[in-house]
């Protein structure tokens, strides 16, 4: 397998994290493989353990515990193209190439902000004019939370304070089914844990 097929993980930052070994420990300690210096963070928080067909996801008794789309791990399980892993307020996009060409869910997005278009794999998509507007908030941003605050503001100018959980959450839920291969486990619009929502990076690589 060559360098650019194995599997990678994204920070929320960008940076791409290869993965290549059998075994690698998230944790603060300066021994792990990828160091988390984060103090919600355990000193061996959570582990990658290579599988046949890509990588296992397993919590090491954690104190706060490791997330899993945005679900606390109970048991090892498998990652998935999309998958996000938390640990502590740290996230990572779990990628695999391979995945992908082997047509993987992970959909491919591109986002004309000016004539307000969006396509997903090639075909054009319309939207709402809210689902336009939590789009456009979304990519302003990407990579990075919008709280449900900013989600009000963004999409209810002339009444954010009349905005409500279930409201936001039913848009994010809409937009969701017009982007995502499976609206049940969602890969392109991603639920931040107490911060809200962000678009994932890699929907737009």
């Amino acid at each position: 397998m060559s360098e650019q097929a194995h599997p990678f993980l994204l920070d929320a930052l960008y940076k791409r994290i290869p993965l290549a070994g059998e075994r690698l420990v998230l944790g603060r300690a300066p021994d792990c493989a990828i160091v988390v210096a984060e103090p919600r963070v355990s000193r061996h928080h959570a582990e990658l353990r290579r599988q046949d067909d890509g990588y296992l996801l397993a919590d090491l008794g954690s104190t706060n515990g490791t997330h899993l789309n945005g679900h606390q791990l109970t048991q090892p399980l498998p990652l998935r193209d999309g998958d996000v892993i938390e640990v502590g307020s740290a996230q990572f996009v779990y990628h695999d190439p391979e995945a992908t060409l082997d047509g993987g869910a992970f959909p491919h997005l591109v986002f004309d902000k000016a004539a307000g278009q969006l396509w997903v794999d090639r075909r054009p998509v319309p939207l709402s004019a809210r689902q336009l507007a939590l789009l456009r908030l979304l990519w302003a941003r990407r990579g990075l939370p919008c709280s449900r605050e900013e989600i009000a503001r963004g999409v209810w100018p002339e009444c954010p304070e009349h905005v409500y959980d279930y409201q936001i959450e039913s848009l994010v839920r809409r937009l969701r089914q017009k982007v995502e291969p499976d609206p049940a486990r969602p890969t392109v619009v991603l639920v931040v844990r107490g911060r809200g929502y962000r678009l994932s990076p890699l929907a737009f690589r």
